[in-house]
């Protein structure tokens, strides 16, 4: 039973795939599996830490949200407290099961590359060929998801087909896939110096994917990430940064051909709709979330309102949500205490990545972009935004600075047995297309 468990955690995202999949064919869901199994995964990997200080405090976060329901002036619905759990606790599991032995490698992430791979092809496909059956799919989620009349919702909806989602009714997942993706793709082509052509059709794929799902801020870090990518390959004359120089030339055509396009053909209340949801100050991610905080101010305390009780679950029961900056919603839910504690926890574990960062790169940027997106999302909270990754990634951070020693060597036994395989491969191709 423990290497089910442990390998149904290795190929995680293949179940979370297959689980979007089914329910856009009306298969009953079947995700609260994914839950027993993170948890028993999480005990098994327990007895094999090697337990330090940092990881006290990770518990501590932990009990004290599971026990914040319990001492908050008035009680909400357990079923909000469950939910809270459900979709906070249990990522936070991850951090325990990347702290763990089976995990010390980077098989988690290696094994994310496929899944979303076809994910996201299959996503192309459905994006451009928009089958009658899911079209009427992502129509009757979305409109019951939306609280608006119908004139209100027509322009929701619309610009909800124009963005990317794949199996997802939207594109939250795949928006944060295809960066995730995208970094880990270059960490191994222009960092290592050690891939397949598999990284490349991954490289370009997720490329993009991620701009025509339409998800600002991960665009936004795109393109930083780019750029220094580009300087950094530039500065120490990589050999990769012609790859980059030909993917930004590739960008740049691209882009004006999008342009050109939705200038020509699209209708011009529409491209002024979009516009004004990613520009203008009323409405965009800057005015909401200043609304937002001061909306919410006066629920902020040093102690909050318990587990649960400003997520998405609160809102799917009747109750005030807090569904778009965590930066509100975790001070409102965990108060100053909670949110000094989490930001605590990335801080150090920031630190630490900078320690061993040539082994650490891809964990970093994704912790990074985590607190950057936390601005206007609820990254620790809403399973579409992928809060387990983030907890793996601190617990695989502090794995790796802990044995920072010995890393260098396990890489370079790493790296050689890729290269290995990369010249099988090669030599058997070429053997192919003499035969």
């Amino acid at each position: 039973m423990e290497r089910l468990f442990t390998n149904v955690i290795k190929h995680y995202y293949w179940f979370l795939v297959a689980i979007a999949a089914s329910l856009m064919f009306g298969i009953r869901d079947v995700s609260s599996l994914l839950i027993l199994v993170t948890i028993a995964a999480a005990a098994i990997s327990l007895p094999t830490i090697s337990w330090k200080t940092f990881d006290a405090v990770v518990f501590v976060y932990l009990f004290y949200g599971l026990c914040s329901y319990f001492f908050v002036e008035y009680t909400y619905s357990l079923r909000v407290y469950y939910l809270g759990v459900r979709s906070e606790i249990i990522p936070l599991l991850f951090y325990f099961i990347a702290r763990g032995k089976l995990f010390k490698s980077d098989e988690f992430f290696e094994n994310f590359r496929a899944p979303l791979f076809f994910a996201m092809a299959c996503g192309v496909y459905l994006y451009f060929f928009q089958p009658y059956f899911y079209v009427t799919y992502k129509a009757n989620v979305i409109w019951n998801n939306f609280d608006a009349d119908v004139n209100g919702l027509s322009g929701k909806l619309l610009y909800e087909f124009t963005r990317l989602s794949s199996f997802w009714p939207h594109s939250y997942f795949i928006g944060y896939s295809s960066l995730f993706l995208f970094m880990y793709s270059a960490k191994k082509i222009v960092i290592d110096e050690c891939y397949k052509k598999f990284d490349l059709a991954c490289f370009a794929l997720s490329f993009f994917c991620l701009f025509f799902a339409q998800q600002r801020v991960s665009i936004a870090f795109c393109v930083l990430f780019f750029v220094s990518l580009t300087l950094y390959a530039t500065i120490k004359r990589l050999p990769s940064r012609r790859l980059l120089y030909s993917l930004w030339i590739s960008a740049i055509v691209f882009g004006s051909g999008i342009f050109l396009i939705v200038m020509n053909y699209m209708d011009v209340d529409f491209v002024e709709y979009v516009l004004n949801r990613s520009v203008n100050y009323e409405g965009n991610m800057v005015g909401d979330r200043i609304a937002l905080f001061d909306k919410f101010i006066e629920r902020l305390s040093v102690f909050g309102s318990g587990l649960g009780r400003f997520g998405h679950g609160a809102m799917e029961e009747g109750y005030l949500g807090i569904p778009d900056s965590d930066y509100v919603r975790v001070p409102a839910e965990l108060g100053f205490v909670g949110l000094s504690m989490l930001m605590g926890i990335c801080a150090y574990t920031l630190y630490c990545g900078v320690r061993v960062f040539k082994y650490a790169f891809f964990e970093v940027c994704t912790l990074c972009f985590c607190l950057v997106a936390m601005i206007g999302a609820a990254v620790w909270e809403l399973g579409t935004l992928q809060p387990f990754l983030y907890w793996f990634c601190i617990g695989h951070i502090q794995s790796k600075f802990d044995r920072r020693d010995e890393l260098e060597a396990e890489y370079e036994a790493y790296f050689e047995k890729m290269r290995k395989q990369n010249d099988g491969e090669e030599v058997e191709e070429k053997e192919e297309d003499e035969e």
